[in-house]
């Protein structure tokens, strides 16, 4: 009977942790994904922009707000996505080829300012347009590389606190990450081993920091983007009042 009980005891404390570790993993170790990442990853390998307007010139159709899940033209190829993801990445390049034009209206709005340290020092080209992720990384946690929207950056950066997003600007790593209790070895032997690790921008003046710090900061409150939120951070980004 006593052998029964303890039996007994031993199941009430291990099953409730068995089921609070499998859903603490279910929840961190699924993927994250946003309409201009999935966006980007049909169209380029289906070459949209090659049909899709003139590289110097708008493209056409990226402010379309009716999206049809089935292509009723019979010239078009049919879709294999959901054309609300591409049109959101059409807006995202439309943006970018917007981008002089943009940050010269106002150069001390603040999403400018970042937008055009980011660029300068290739963030986009890891954590994808707009932060907005997508891009392989073998060996990492979940196979990419964060973008800086959702649960991934906030558990990443101690929900986006500005010292640890310093952290990974200017080391590579916030200590934090690593260092914490049970968990941090488990991230030290990931981060070591994943092919594309996040370099170190030390070097930085504290004030190129101190915008990058902001900036991606604000680009996790926009969220996963759509079309219409890219042309909402576009408006933002020249507009005299925007705040990141």
């Amino acid at each position: 009977m006593r052998i029964k009980s303890a039996g007994f005891r031993i199941l009430i404390v291990v099953v409730p942790a068995v089921v609070i570790f499998s859903a603490w993993a279910i929840y961190r170790l699924a993927p994250e994904s946003t309409p201009v990442a999935r966006g980007a990853a049909y169209a380029q390998l289906l070459g949209c922009i090659d049909c899709h307007g003139d590289p110097k010139q708008p493209l056409a159709d990226s402010n379309d707000e009716h999206c049809a899940d089935t292509n009723s033209r019979s010239w078009h190829p049919d879709y294999a996505v959901d054309c609300a993801d591409v049109l959101a990445y059409f807006e995202v390049i439309r943006l970018f080829r917007n981008f002089e034009n943009r940050t010269q209206l106002n150069s001390d709005n603040p999403l400018a300012a970042g937008e055009r340290l980011a660029r300068e020092y290739h963030c986009f080209q890891c954590h994808g347009h707009l932060g907005q992720g997508g891009f392989q990384n073998a060996k990492s946690l979940k196979g990419y590389v964060p973008g800086y929207f959702g649960k991934d950056f906030l558990i990443l950066t101690r929900d986006a606190d500005p010292d640890s997003v310093r952290q990974w600007i200017m080391h590579g790593i916030d200590p934090a990450v690593t260092d914490a209790p049970v968990v941090g070895w488990l991230a030290k032997l990931i981060i070591g081993r994943q092919a594309i690790a996040m370099p170190s921008y030390k070097s930085l003046e504290a004030a190129e920091i101190d915008i990058l710090v902001r900036y991606v900061i604000a680009l996790n409150q926009f969220g996963p983007m759509t079309a219409a939120t890219v042309r909402s951070y576009g408006e933002q980004s020249q507009s005299a009042g925007a705040t990141p």
